[in-house]
């Protein structure tokens, strides 16, 4: 069977809520998140439910999208069983000196809608955590049929190298890839996001060096001197598709832990 010392490789996760909230009650709404809401995620965050929660806003998301805010919650593994309604009240009111009830009467008067995804994270480059102010450029993904496997290693293998040297260049401030659990299928919009975070919007629209002997060509060559940086660009088209990019920018976040 080999080692049992060889540990599997720890998987974390991700939840995403797309969220709308009417035009009239966005300041109210944004009021009691940032006053309230941060403070439940922060205290979902020091008893160590999640690792970090923020709610951005949609900047250029075009036509087609039902919501206009989107909730991204991270979990260190899986994400945890809920709290019994006891536990749960009792956490509220701690954090907030609200009951769940209230709390979540409350939040529901301004959102008027919410669906979810949740997706485990394939491969990341931690580098400065978004923070209020930062942009999220997310690109949605539709693998080839049959493609999942070659992905997750072509992901893994090449993309987290490549990204991490661009996160050490102060290209972008860090880069996760995800791969949606639930909903999946054949049905669904996208199989795969992945994420880039910015300081703010000068570093989004920063061209990349005309010269092909710098930036990402040559930050591959780095890298992978015996491989084909044109070969990884034809590989990734093999492997999926674009589906749709949109850029966000974050409005409330909790985290990490407070020690």
């Amino acid at each position: 069977m080999g080692h049992a010392a060889q540990a599997q490789e720890k998987i974390n996760y991700r939840a995403v809520t797309f969220v709308t909230i009417a035009p009239d009650k966005q300041a109210a709404a944004m009021d009691f998140v940032r006053t309230v809401g941060v403070k439940i995620a922060q205290e979902n965050i020091n008893s160590g439910r999640m690792t970090s929660w923020s709610l951005l806003r949609t900047v250029y998301a075009g036509v087609g999208t039902e919501y206009n805010y989107v909730q991204v919650t991270n979990f260190d593994g899986p994400p945890p069983a809920e709290l019994s309604p006891e536990a749960r009240d009792q956490m509220y009111r701690k954090a907030t000196g609200m009951s769940y009830q209230d709390y979540e009467k409350k939040l529901t008067s301004y959102l008027t809608s919410g669906n979810s995804v949740l997706s485990r994270i394939e491969a990341s480059v931690e580098g400065q955590p978004p923070g209020v102010g930062s942009f999220v450029r997310v690109v949605r993904w539709k693998l080839t049929q049959g493609r999942g496997t070659d992905y997750a290693n072509y992901i893994k293998t090449q993309a987290q190298p490549l990204n991490a040297e661009g996160v050490k260049e102060g290209v972008f401030q860090s880069w996760s890839a995800t791969r949606a659990i639930f909903p999946a299928g054949d049905d669904v919009a996208y199989d795969a996001t992945t994420s880039n975070v910015y300081k703010d919007m000068a570093q989004v629209l920063s061209q990349g060096p005309a010269n092909p002997n710098q930036g990402a060509p040559a930050a591959f060559a780095k890298i992978f001197p015996d491989k084909s940086y044109t070969a990884f660009v034809d590989e990734g088209r093999q492997l999926r598709h674009q589906v749709r990019q949109e850029l966000w920018r974050v409005v409330a976040a909790a985290g990490p832990a407070a020690r």
